[in-house]
């Protein structure tokens, strides 16, 4: 803002002058200042009850679903052996159970170690002599590791994490703690040595065990040993050419980019079909082209053929066009009538391809249709067969050349790639142990890879032929390693049998958690309607109902703010803090007075909640049926009116002391209770979506008022106020500039009057 010393010759207050002289427009400008800051503080008001609408709006959408409705608990007799949970789909009763075996996951405890040994010990310090090759087998396969002198023991540590099993060494303890990621046979693991190197390094460090899933291990390597080497790179060639990428022939990727190829293909077949079957109908229906010309020679049919061409290209006509448009139709000289006729023809065809080829096709897409459009009308031009064409064209899966038919060979040979596929991921899977043990990428020939298999092979051989070679843990010794030995879940619910991996059986609608083994003994478990659970959740929904009802009728109701209205800058510099913001908040408690949308909300909940609704028992309900009752607006505090009350309710003052029929009705048939507050939540959320449900030009999607209409009204403020600070800031520049051409004068008129005076003073 510019800095003006103005008076200083004629000794008036220029400032307060202008002020007074542009109040006019000051005024102007703060009037507007006013109405939007009321419009903003209605905004803040509409913004806050809407969230809490939505609220409401959600949760009867939830409770609309049964499964918001909490109707189940179940109890177990003996909760140190289960711990049993319920769904609403469980049935009520009684029944028995019994735990046969609890879930385990395979886990070694290592042999005790000395006290030297560290994470940083190597295996050349325990005494291994050269490189150990150790293989893990878990459910989603066999992965190798090579261990060398250096490798240290947090080495093999984390190389065991890598391989899919959980592992750690506790130095305090001096012992190796190996595990299965998760309980079952089939999570458990295999650790197992193929290589002499590889079993002189599990025993030293401590984690040398046989168990079944070792046996299964080195079986499947032994199973190879009738394979000649020939055979084994045989499996390894076949396996490297079906994992090849898509431009390998008979790999697998090849065959999927196939499918993927014909799949297009069969889209834009497709769309051929539905294109030409929709224009056969269209020209069914609104027949062929009038002729304008009856008996006329070939020139002529061409000449009409080539005037309906122009009248139905879609795009617009080029000048040219549009030329040799006017000149057929003088050509021919067709009636109004007939002319009329052609029109309307052609409006019709040329919408329905604006709606086929419209703005979301790519422009491939968008060539492709054309192309179509234009074998389509070929066929319906002289000549061309008409429907018969188009028959053809689209065919059937009997005739290969037809549209249909080379969908239906794209599905025959999608089928057979996928047989192909299924077929050689089973090869690779039957195979992995061999491929994970010499992977191609390790850049050693095939006859290389082969000798890695084939002294693996021998290996496996040895130890099934020799199981005392790897069978020497005592396991009597206290400081050998401990195997516990994977194990699946076993109970028996009502004399059936289920087995889990997990301890976490769901059986009919119950989740069942073993703890303990029962040793042949039963427990009980017991299910039943859970009365206070949906007491809870009605209640809760009525709680915020209530309050949401309650809050918008004090709002409607508020008194009036006539006479207040907000605040400019110079009025709060007279006025205290707590006495600006006690008069600010007089406005904002009315800002929504007798709103008419607010009214036709709150109109809205009411009359939904107030239905009557007939159940599948035939009996009609309302919520005064099961005790639930406004107290009237007469004899209901204020703005109290609207809310429910019910009967029983301990935390109701109002109608604690009656008898509680929601709470009775639900014990005694909670499926009728559940059904009506289903259809009653059902009711209400489908009045608020079509309220809010979908956004329109005056308000957003989700939004009970109308957010966009104030928005642009509160824009449209904002322009105009800036126009009218404009005029103030013109206005004082215009009385500035004239002050101070006043001033400019005074100081001339009092310079020659100082003249003046001097010469008359010297003479």
């Amino acid at each position: 803002m510019a800095i003006r010393v103005s008076g200083m010759i004629s000794g008036l207050d220029t400032d307060s002058i202008v002020q007074e002289l542009v109040s006019a427009y000051s005024t102007k400008k703060d009037k507007y200042v006013k109405a939007q800051t009321k419009l903003d503080w209605k905004m803040d008001a509409w913004k806050d009850l809407n969230k809490k609408v939505n609220s409401l709006y959600k949760k009867a959408g939830n409770l609309k679903m049964s499964a918001a409705y909490t109707k189940k608990t179940t109890t177990c007799s003996d909760t140190t052996k289960a711990t049993v949970t319920a769904s609403n789909t469980a049935i009520n009763g009684t029944q028995s159970l019994k735990i046969n075996k609890v879930a385990k996951t395979g886990y070694i405890t290592g042999a005790l170690l000395t006290d030297n040994v560290t994470g940083a010990t190597t295996l050349g310090e325990l005494g291994v002599t050269g490189d150990a090759a150790i293989a893990v087998t878990t459910k989603s396969g066999t992965k190798h590791i090579t261990l060398g002198r250096s490798s240290t023991v947090n080495d093999v540590v984390a190389q065991l994490k890598n391989a899919g099993i959980s592992a750690n060494y506790d130095e305090r303890n001096k012992r190796f703690f190996v595990s299965a990621k998760d309980s079952g046979v089939e999570n458990d693991f295999a650790l197992t040595a193929t290589n002499a190197n590889g079993i002189t390094a599990l025993q030293k460090l401590g984690i040398y065990v046989n168990n079944s899933s070792n046996d299964a291990a080195y079986q499947a390597w032994a199973a190879y040993a009738g394979n000649t080497d020939a055979e084994l790179a045989n499996i390894l060639e076949t396996i490297k050419t079906y994992q090849g990428n898509a431009s390998t022939p008979g790999s697998i990727a090849q065959l999927q980019q196939d499918s993927a190829n014909r799949r297009t293909e069969n889209t834009n077949l497709l769309n051929k079909v539905n294109y030409a079957s929709s224009y056969k109908g269209l020209k069914e229906t609104i027949g062929t082209m009038p002729t304008i010309v009856e008996n006329g020679s070939d020139v002529t049919v061409q000449k009409q053929e080539r005037l309906f061409e122009l009248l139905t290209k879609s795009d617009e006509l080029t000048d040219d066009e549009r030329a040799e448009l006017n000149t057929l139709k003088t050509q021919l000289g067709p009636t109004d009538e007939k002319w009329n006729e052609m029109q309307l023809q052609a409006s019709i065809i040329k919408g329905f391809e604006a709606n086929l080829l419209n703005d979301t096709l790519t422009s491939a897409e968008r060539t492709e249709l054309e192309g179509v459009r234009d074998d389509v009308h070929n066929a319906y031009a002289v000549g061309g067969g008409g429907a018969a064409r188009i028959e053809e064209l689209v065919g059937d899966d009997s005739t290969p050349d037809s549209w249909v038919g080379k969908i239906k060979a794209n599905n025959d040979a999608i089928q057979a790639n996928n047989t192909q596929i299924e077929n050689k991921n089973n090869y690779i899977n039957q195979h992995a142990i061999l491929t994970s043990a010499a992977p191609a990428s390790n850049n050693t020939t095939t006859a290389a890879r082969v000798a890695i298999l084939r002294q693996k092979i021998d290996f496996a051989v040895d130890q099934v032929n020799n199981p005392s070679d790897y069978n020497n843990a005592d396991p009597n010794d206290p400081n050998g390693a401990k195997l516990v030995t994977a194990q699946d879940a076993v109970i028996e619910l009502n004399g059936v049998t289920y087995t889990s991996a997990s301890n976490n059986i769901t059986v009919n609608g119950l989740t069942i958690t073993a703890l303990q083994e029962t040793n042949g003994e039963e427990i009980s478990i017991t299910t039943s309607a859970n009365a206070q659970g949906m007491y809870d959740t009605i209640k809760g929904f009525l709680k915020e109902y209530n309050e949401l009802i309650k809050e918008m009728d004090t709002l409607y109701n508020a008194k009036s703010a006539k006479g207040y209205e907000p605040l400019t800058d110079d009025e709060k510099e007279a006025m205290t803090d707590k006495q600006i913001e006690k008069w600010e908040q007089k406005i904002k408690d009315s800002i929504l007075r007798r709103d008419d949308r607010l009214s036709t909300v709150m109109n809205t909940m009411t009359m939904a909640m107030s239905q009557s609704f007939t159940l599948s028992n035939g009996k009609t309900y309302s919520l005064a049926s099961f005790g639930i009752k406004t107290q009237g607006y007469f004899a209901a505090d204020e703005n109290e009116g609207y809310m429910y009350h019910i009967d029983g309710d301990a935390d109701d003052e109002i109608s604690s002391g009656n008898a509680d029929k929601l709470l009775a009705a639900i014990q005694e048939d909670s499926d009728s209770v559940q059904e009506f507050f289903q259809q009653l939540t059902s009711n209400l959320y489908d009045e608020l979506h079509g309220k809010m449900g979908k956004s329109t030009t005056s308000h957003s999607i989700y939004t009970i008022y109308n957010d966009k209409t104030m928005q642009k009204e509160y824009d449209d403020y904002t322009k105009t106020i800036k126009k009218w600070e404009e005029k103030v800031k013109d206005m004082e520049d215009y009385y500035y500039k004239k002050f101070s051409a006043m001033e400019t004068a005074l100081s001339k008129l009092q310079s020659q009057t100082s003249a003046l005076s001097g010469l008359l003073g010297t003479s």
